[in-house]
């Protein structure tokens, strides 16, 4: 991203005709992504410069990101500036620190903008505008990025019953959840399913069914989201209660009897993870 380091001046050249130059209302400039200063009517109109550092951030959705915002009087511009952002996109707030600053001529007040994006802000790229108005006539303004990404995380879930399902036999499933991230997850739309049933060789032998047919599964009963710390974590360790786990149960007909006897379940798990 190129960055601009020079005054930017509007040039007023005479000529024979005799003209009259009316300037109105509020003069802009904006530079895409760098340092721009204020515009001016002549070549020693006093001002004020805008520097952003970084001039592009990226940041997922749900989190804050910070810009270093310096603020520069010239040619002995002194005052109160107030800076302001537009362009923010849905779903996000902006402020300032401090919302304001008085600069004595020559000097630099820094201040920062802290963008805080949601939930349900969208994903994209957006542009945004920060401006320093000085007066009626006069401002400064830049123009930065924001890059929000979405902010699903990745995850793995695994499940141990811990004991031998039986006919008749429903055993709760502690969910084991590891988190490389390093922050937590709000974890939502948990599932277990069972694709696949591996019968013993006596099974086999007798051609004895078992089925998923013969299982019923019961899904997370808990709240959402579930917030999962870094690392490694399980339903048992976050405190989750043993009735609201899922549930996996054998029913008990007289065929599963033998043929789901000490079969092996295959099951998957699915959930969505975001970053808190």
């Amino acid at each position: 991203m190129q960055k601009y380091s020079g005054y930017f001046r509007t040039v007023m050249r005479r000529t024979t005709t005799v003209a009259k130059v009316l300037l109105v209302g509020l003069v802009v400039m904006l530079v895409s992504a760098g340092t721009i200063f204020a515009a001016s009517q002549g070549n020693n109109t006093k001002g004020v410069t805008i520097q952003v550092n970084p001039s592009s951030r990226t940041v997922d959705r749900g989190d804050p990101v910070n810009y270093s915002v310096s603020l520069t009087s010239t040619n002995g511009f002194s005052g109160s500036v107030t800076p302001t952002v537009s362009g923010l996109p849905a779903s996000t707030t902006a402020a300032f620190a401090p919302a304001s600053v008085t600069l004595a001529s020559g000097k630099t007040a820094a201040v920062t903008l802290t963008v805080a994006t949601s939930a349900t802000t969208p994903d994209g790229k957006a542009d945004l505008t920060i401006t320093a108005a000085i007066g009626a006539s006069q401002a400064a303004a830049v123009v930065v990025q924001l890059h929000v990404l979405s902010s699903k995380k990745s995850f793995t879930i695994s499940g141990n019953l811990g004991t031998q399902l039986t006919p008749g036999a429903t055993l709760p499933l502690n969910l084991s959840f590891a988190n490389p991230n390093n922050k937590s997850l709000a974890l939502t739309s948990l599932s277990v399913a069972i694709t696949g049933i591996t019968r013993t060789q006596a099974a086999l032998a007798a051609e004895l069914p078992c089925t998923a047919s013969d299982y019923v599964v019961t899904n997370y009963a808990g709240s959402y989201p579930l917030t999962v710390p870094a690392g490694s974590q399980s339903l048992f360790l976050l405190d989750i209660r043993e009735d609201l786990w899922p549930k996996i149960a054998m029913l008990d007909t007289a065929l599963n009897q033998d043929g789901c006897k000490g079969a092996t379940l295959q099951l998957a798990y699915s959930g969505a993870g975001e970053g808190n």
